[in-house]
């Protein structure tokens, strides 16, 4: 966090000071206007690393470097009634990973509330990223938001330079680079918004720091490599980019899994649907072959088969893929059951259900006309060590027998 404020306080102070500075010659004027650039990419791609942490310590900068008269004009996200609250609401969650799991019931839905948080704080921290990109490009490139007659050399490019803009072409340069900026900064917050997801679902606190600890990690290094040199900021930026624009499949799929199943454990609807009627929802699993893992979509049938219907990206054409034939079976999940596919080896799993199924197995088994219904390897543990637990008390041998029996079994 610490490496994160010291690399936007040093782009902050120098875009500070080159209001105090004469004017440079033209050579100098387009070394520096490249660095700036270079400061929005890092910005663009580290603020949404954690969106939370981001925005607050870049208003939190921006108002300890403003002179104090002057602190009344500045942004809404600078002001410290923002900041302020955004940096306890950081170390809020930070205790929650370190002593949130003495206090039981405590953690998980805590790690919920974050998952959503986080989205939140993204939808906040993007307008505040699109306005201090837009004062930095002013600071460097002053012509980018000016206009002449004469016209530029070079249409939409020559603002790189400082060279004012046509005023007819002015908006849509202004309006393609905010886009382009608010692209980068969603590739990159669905790729690290994943780890949020993971951390949610997690059921170890010490992947839970592992996970935490390698997102401040990387925006350590992309602060130390920014106070080195914008360039080098601006190119580990753009790798970190690169990688997010390779899994934003993935990511997107896993940000729309942890939504749904965050938002059905706090919002009380774990085990109260109902899948007698309908089309039944449904996250694709490995045994789909043919389909990402964990597209979201829906169990449908034409009477003689089922079918697993999803949409990509959940708005391009509706596509449909058979179940796959052979002996199916519904699981009891410590979360949600799953629809498997019994072989001679081991289970495939096919799609695993959201927590609105969970406890509603045999309604799922008739519904999708599977005959059995079996217990999970995490329940038949958690069933195992309440048994020996009541048979201990009770005395006898009993409680040996009860284990040999699971493990038989498994």
């Amino acid at each position: 966090m610490l490496l994160f404020l010291a690399a936007f306080a040093s782009a902050q102070l120098n875009a500070e000071q080159r209001f105090a500075k004469p004017p440079a010659s033209p050579e100098t004027t387009h070394f520096s206007s490249g660095e700036e650039i270079a400061r929005t990419i890092t910005l663009t791609t580290g603020v949404p690393v954690s969106p939370l942490l981001g925005v607050s310590t870049l208003g939190a900068w921006r108002w300890y470097t403003t002179p104090e008269t002057e602190r009344a004009s500045l942004p809404w996200y600078a002001r410290p009634w923002f900041w302020g609250s955004g940096l306890c609401l950081v170390l809020l969650f930070t205790a929650n990973t370190t002593i949130g799991g003495l206090i039981p019931g405590l953690k998980k839905p805590m790690d919920f509330v974050e998952e959503h948080e986080n989205k939140l704080s993204a939808l906040v921290a993007a307008p505040a990223v699109l306005l201090e990109v837009k004062r930095l490009l002013a600071i460097s490139a002053p012509g980018l938001f000016a206009s002449h007659a004469a016209g530029v050399g070079i249409p939409g490019l020559a603002f790189l330079s400082g060279a004012p803009v046509d005023a007819w072409l002015q908006p849509f340069v202004s309006l393609g680079l905010a886009i382009l900026y608010a692209a980068c900064f969603l590739i990159v917050f669905l790729a690290f918004h994943a780890i949020q997801v993971l951390i949610a679902l997690s059921p170890s606190a010490i992947l839970d720091m592992l996970l935490r600890s390698f997102r401040v990690a990387v925006l350590g290094l992309l602060g130390i490599s920014s106070w080195i040199h914008p360039y080098l900021g601006a190119t580990l930026g753009l790798a970190i980019l690169f990688v997010a624009l390779l899994i934003a499949g993935w990511s997107f799929r896993l940000t729309v899994y942890g939504s749904l199943f965050s938002w059905e454990f706090l919002s009380g609807r774990d085990g109260t649907s109902d899948p007698a009627t309908g089309s039944v929802a449904a996250f694709s699993q490995k045994g789909l072959k043919g389909l990402p893992v964990r597209s979201f979509g829906r169990l449908e049938t034409n009477g003689a088969a089922w079918f697993f219907s999803w949409r990509p990206w959940l708005v391009l054409p509706r596509r449909a893929l058979a179940l796959p034939p052979g002996e199916t079976a519904i699981l009891k999940g410590a979360i949600s059951p799953l629809l498997v596919r019994q072989g001679a080896l081991r289970a495939q799993t096919l799609v695993r259900f959201p927590p609105r199924y969970r406890l509603r197995e045999a309604a799922l088994a008739q519904r999708l006309g599977v005959g059995e219904v079996l217990e999970g390897r995490i329940v038949r543990g958690f069933k195992a060590a309440w048994k020996w637990l009541q048979q201990t008390f009770a005395g006898g041998s009993a409680a040996a027998d009860a284990i040999a029996a699971v493990n038989e079994g498994t």
